[in-house]
């Protein structure tokens, strides 16, 4: 049966959804997105995605809507496709008009569409994962949540040629992030993660990671790890708002923490479920 997806106020069959050759976003990449994660039918951390969302934008200076908007389609997204837990995708793109021009040539309505797709809540803490080094191929503005992913996939695929999970991406000999995730290290106790500067997306997950860190008395330290220190990492994780907290064993043949997952990231995992369960019992 085929979902239902909002595009540009209709309400339509995913296979219905049309949009115009001549649509920034198909043509050019203009366009920004946000992922929601939706536990129980409450969408988990919203404030901080929306947040984000808006920040996209404003980067690209492309209107937004108010909050409750979203909310709604939120709210109905779930109803029509009768999902409970899954992940809400919004993607907003300058919009389309009669020719192709890199610079529109008058003021453009934005192309709004959202869908949602399946998730089921899991509550275990992840095998331990591989992962590969890679060059950070991707343009200068990674904290903007741009539609333009062409680097992030050619990196999935070398990541995918070398059977692993995930790239670790490096720059100037610094780790950055993941094609569709943030990394942390653990080295001594100390927990390392990249700055939230322009070389990385700043995720939401990371941010809630950050503060669960704090809470349990963590020493934090948002700055870059190297390559170089990879063999002394005593621990290594990712995370997404897909695959919350990932522990990872392995860095092509680095084996991190004899390949299991290490104290503090079963600490933060623990600490991750434990805030979506008391999530889950705050009434609406």
């Amino acid at each position: 049966m085929s979902s239902t997806v909002y595009l540009n106020g209709d309400w339509l069959a995913a296979d219905q959804a049309k949009v115009s050759v001549f649509d920034r976003g198909f043509l050019f990449a203009d366009g920004i997105y946000e992922v929601v994660p939706v536990y129980s039918g409450k969408p988990f951390l919203l404030e901080q995605h929306l947040a984000r969302l808006h920040r996209s934008l404003a980067a690209l200076n492309i209107p937004s809507r108010e909050d409750a908007f979203w909310q709604s389609l939120i709210a109905q997204l779930l109803r029509q496709n009768a999902i409970t837990d899954g992940l809400i995708y919004f993607q907003v793109t300058r919009g389309a008009e009669a020719q192709r021009s890199h610079l529109p040539q008058t003021e453009l309505n934005p192309t709004i569409f959202a869908s949602v797709s399946p998730m089921p809540v899991h509550w275990d803490i992840p095998t331990p994962a591989k992962v590969t080094l890679c060059e950070d191929i991707r343009w200068l503005r990674c904290d903007i949540k741009s539609i333009s992913l062409l680097g992030n996939i050619m990196l999935k695929q070398v990541a995918q040629q070398r059977g692993a999970l995930e790239p670790l991406l490096h720059r100037d000999d610094m780790i950055t992030e993941g094609a569709s995730s943030n990394y942390f290290a653990v080295k001594h106790g100390i927990l390392y993660t990249a700055p939230a500067d322009h070389l990385i997306l700043p995720g939401i997950t990371r941010m809630w990671v950050l503060e669960l860190a704090r809470q349990l008395g963590l020493e934090v330290r948002e700055e870059p790890f190297s390559v170089s220190d990879l063999e002394q990492l005593d621990e290594l994780f990712l995370t997404s708002s897909s695959r919350e907290v990932q522990p990872i064993g392995q860095i092509d043949d680095i084996i991190i923490g004899a390949g299991r997952c290490g104290a503090v990231t079963q600490q933060l995992a623990e600490a991750f479920h434990a805030s979506k369960q008391a999530y889950l019992s705050k009434e609406s």
